[in-house]
């Protein structure tokens, strides 16, 4: 039984490129080794090279394509390889692709955030480190490092984050201090009224049920996401120069921050990622320090880093808050009443605050927020300040209003909704949420609620709490119009731009590695291998059993197989916070690629 691999080997007059070359700069010595193939990938660029002993060069600059049938029983290089040349003009130095490949080489592919390298075995199995996106951005510098990095870079900046972090040289250890310290903890908990809401020295807050955000695959009624803000009290049509905006949801160990520069008038993105000490223990955090208010404080450390330190990472802001490469903006995509999943007690929203007082006990403080006062949750605090400072034109604007009255005119129908998805799908916008109010699978829901509340009764442990954010609706077809999945039946075309287009497309940073890969293939110089990239990089969304017929194996440190969620590896496109495809469409999804991929061969 033979695996076969298709790679590409660049060679220089008299020397051999081979394996250990992938994993440094190029150099003149000669390198041979044997039994294993090395898949470098450098977060969405591959360089693929195999090891071939007793290979001769062809001519200056040639570039060599090589079968590889590796042989079960694993025999030698020289019996395993075949080896099929292809003279091609020399590559001079600012073009060679392997260069291009090597965090050494690239400056704009930071060595820290090196995606892990896959070897190929005797067996021809494909072994890769189980490296999800969190434990990625762990490579960051972190702590101190971070800052010095943050300060160092951004001197000419004047905010409130930057005046924290740089000059008074804050470090919180909960949630609560990190409001302090911006101006948005809570100071009067006795206003709970919504029309209370961002007066008495309070700051101004909303919660969500629903959210298309960074974070919006974990944001349900029972585990939302907290938007707190500096009041707009200046009226919708006046800018506040000094605004700040905090948004959080339990289960992840980060926090967007928003804080508007009074210099160039520009908002500042940043994310904050804190560490617990559970995050030092063998196997991590559990859920319930994760879910439950234990996240909110505690702190052991904390990390500050701008988003364009995160522009080729999947946590990275601008693909939704800076989608046509200009002026960075805020993004509200439901901007007005009734603001469909947001809380408010005199919208349909009041349902999903029911929901959430039906899990989380009134004593319960939610992000800074005391339990009593959630119920004043008001999303027009976040319309004003979004108006005020000049964002009101939201693209593909998600009509409120018009959309809920469509489906009770006609349930689970709505033209309005079906007419901005068409943007989605088209590659042009970003996902919309979904067209009804509630995203939760009823039973689910039921299920999460008691457990929530058997928590706050005692009954239920910490290390016995159970992953809540897994409740979400699971009809294929519902939960494709949340935005996590594609629809069954969807065309290979449509599938790619519903999955890819987000963060693939021309309008976004064309200078990263990301931008390798474009959902519009003309505009790729090397189309042929990009579309291989992508094909390798979707075959790690399969389900467990595919995974295991594929030969794809994720491992640990010491080598032994690990385990990681369905779609979750650092390398899986689409990243499974983004969108999850079936086997099946992962497999139409290819297919569509390899016949792209004979239209669109390499410039």
């Amino acid at each position: 039984m033979t695996t076969k691999l298709s790679f590409e080997i660049f060679k220089k007059e008299g020397h051999e490129w081979t394996t250990k070359v992938v994993a440094q700069k190029r150099s003149d010595e000669v390198y041979r080794s044997r039994g294993t193939c090395l898949l470098p990938v450098i977060l969405g660029a591959i360089l693929v090279s195999c090891s071939a002993s007793n290979m001769t060069s062809r001519g200056s600059g040639s570039r060599l394509s090589v079968d590889t049938d590796a042989e079960e029983d694993g025999g030698s290089s020289d019996d395993s390889v075949k080896k099929k040349f292809v003279e091609e003009e020399a590559l001079t130095k600012d073009e060679e692709p392997m260069a291009q490949a090597l965090p050494a080489d690239n400056p704009a592919v930071p060595p820290e955030m090196k995606a892990p390298i896959p070897t190929v075995d005797k067996d021809g199995k494909i072994k890769l480190a189980a490296v999800n996106e969190i434990t990625l951005l762990d490579k960051l510098p972190r702590g101190e490092a971070a800052f010095m990095k943050l300060c160092t870079a951004t001197t000419t900046l004047v905010n409130v984050v930057r005046a924290k972090f740089c000059v008074d040289k804050v470090r919180p250890k909960s949630i609560v201090e990190l409001q302090t310290a911006l101006g948005l903890a809570v100071t009067n908990p006795a206003l709970t009224a919504r029309n209370q809401n961002g007066t008495g020295g309070n700051p101004a807050f909303a919660f969500q049920g629903h959210s298309s955000s960074l974070v919006g695959r974990y944001v349900s009624s029972i585990n939302p996401r907290a938007v707190i803000m500096t009041p707009q009290n200046l009226g919708n049509n006046t800018a506040n120069p000094n605004f700040v905006v905090m948004g959080f949801v339990r289960g992840e160990q980060l926090v967007e921050l928003i804080a508007n520069d009074t210099v160039s008038g520009k908002p500042e993105f940043y994310l904050l990622a804190f560490r617990q000490a559970c995050n030092d223990r063998p196997g991590g955090c559990n859920y319930g320090e994760l879910l439950t208010p234990a996240i909110e404080k505690d702190w052991t450390e904390v990390s500050v880093y701008r988003a364009e330190d995160l522009t080729n990472t999947i946590v990275d802001c601008f693909h939704c808050h800076q989608p046509t490469g200009n002026r960075p903006m805020l993004r509200m995509q439901e901007l007005r009443n009734p603001w469909t999943h947001w809380f408010r007690d005199n919208t349909d929203g009041n349902q999903l605050i029911a929901d959430y007082y039906a899990a989380h006990p009134q004593t319960e403080t939610y992000a800074g927020i005391p339990g009593p006062m959630i119920r004043g949750s008001d999303p027009q605090k976040l319309e004003n300040l979004v108006r005020g400072n000049g964002f009101t034109a939201q693209p593909n604007e998600f009509l409120t209003a018009t959309i809920r009255n469509e489906l009770r005119q006609t349930p689970g129908v709505s033209a309005t909704w079906n007419r901005l998805n068409a943007e989605v799908v088209a590659g042009r916008m970003i996902p919309i949420p979904y067209l009804d109010l509630k995203v939760t699978e009823p039973s689910l829901l039921a299920k999460y609620t008691t457990q929530y509340q058997n928590f706050a009764a005692g009954t239920v442990p910490l290390d016995k709490f159970e992953d809540h954010r897994s409740v979400l609706l699971t009809d294929p077809v519902k939960i494709a119009q949340v935005g996590f999945a594609v629809a069954p039946g969807t065309p290979p075309k449509d599938m790619l731009m519903i999955a890819c287009a987000q963060c693939h497309n021309s309008n976004l940073d064309q200078t990263i590695s990301r931008a390798k890969f474009n959902v519009d293939f003309s505009k790729m110089q090397k189309a042929s291998t990009e579309i291989d990239i992508a094909i390798f990089r979707l075959k790690l969304g399969y389900s467990e059993a595919r995974l295991k017929q594929e030969k794809i194996e994720f491992v640990d440190a010491d080598g032994k197989p690990a385990k990681l969620h369905e779609g979750e590896h650092v390398l899986t496109m689409p990243p499974h916070r983004i969108k999850d495809l079936t086997d099946e469409q992962i497999d139409q999804l290819i297919a569509y690629l390899k016949e792209q991929k004979a239209l669109f061969p390499d410039k």
